[in-house]
């Protein structure tokens, strides 16, 4: 049997997305974003963090131009100037919080004068290959990242076996429903705990003012076990039950009599006797309902 829908012939529920995969990719992408934070800013030299945008665009644009601009810093010396190098510099911070570079004890001591930043046209493959024999110790830019890389695919595929079990139980449940578990959702400890319940309680509305101002005597608490006892008191019948026997009979002789027919009358019915009526009696214990 086929169906025609307005909208088409699916039949199918909607798509469910796969929400704990989505969230498994943000958290890897979130956390190789943070492992290269860190090692950028403990594990990265200064020259290195300075250089990273023009040595990674150096490979980028040489692809599609051959020159370039870039900004170069030299040390200062009385024979020229030079690139700088870690070994000449240091981070530090001028009088505005502006962060910039001094030299060290040691290059002062071998006859640097002062840092100058220096912008000139350069191509672009030979900026590459220089600032990576100089700077970055013949690392290419993915050698930079490929630590965080990698941890950030190690956590994704750690997790992916139970996000796709959490995505298929999800689509289950949407689809086709959750099968209610009755007893197994709380059980009877936990149900009593925020009540501070231990059985059953019988509230008592009949307290004087003073009781009711001090909350005394506001529930008369039944233990376990005592809430159901075994002895069931049988009510005695009422006298009310032979009268209605009896005209009940009446009725049926006036109905035999008006048809005509002769009937026996039926011999009237005995009242039950004391012994009957303790066959069907259950003594009562002597027992109080709340002990």
């Amino acid at each position: 049997m086929r169906m025609k829908w307005d909208r088409g012939e699916r039949t199918v529920g909607p798509g469910i997305r796969p929400v704990y995969t989505y969230a498994l990719v943000l958290i890897s992408f979130i956390a190789t974003l943070g492992i290269q934070g860190f090692r950028y800013k403990r594990l990265w030299t200064p020259l290195e963090r300075h250089y990273f945008l023009d040595y990674l665009g150096s490979q980028i644009f040489g692809v599609v131009r051959d020159n370039g601009w870039y900004t170069l810093l030299e040390v200062v010396t009385r024979k020229g100037s030079r690139l700088a190098l870690d070994s000449d510099i240091v981070p530090a911070v001028t009088a505005s919080g502006e962060n910039t570079f001094a030299l060290t004890k040691e290059a002062l001591r071998h006859g640097s004068l002062r840092l100058e930043y220096y912008r000139g046209h350069y191509k672009n493959a030979e900026m590459h290959d220089y600032l990576g024999n100089m700077i970055y110790r013949n690392q290419t830019p993915m050698d930079l990242v490929r630590a965080a890389l990698w941890s950030g695919l190690g956590m994704f595929f750690a997790g992916l076996l139970p996000a796709t079990y959490l995505d298929q139980k999800r689509l289950s449940a949407l689809r086709y429903g959750t099968k209610l578990r009755g007893p197994e959702l709380m059980t009877v400890a936990q149900f009593n705990r925020p009540h501070h319940s231990c059985g059953v309680g019988l509230v008592n509305k009949h307290r004087t003012m003073l009781d009711r101002m001090l909350g005394h005597n506001k529930k008369l608490p039944v233990p376990l076990g005592n809430d159901s006892p075994h002895a069931l008191l049988m009510a005695e019948p009422l006298p009310q039950e032979p009268l209605k026997m009896a005209a009940a009979s009446a009725g049926t002789d006036r109905r035999s009599q008006a048809g005509g027919t002769q009937q026996e009358s039926a011999p009237p019915k005995q009242p039950p006797s004391q012994d009957q009526k303790l066959e069907h009696a259950v003594a009562p214990t002597e027992r109080r309902f709340f002990e």
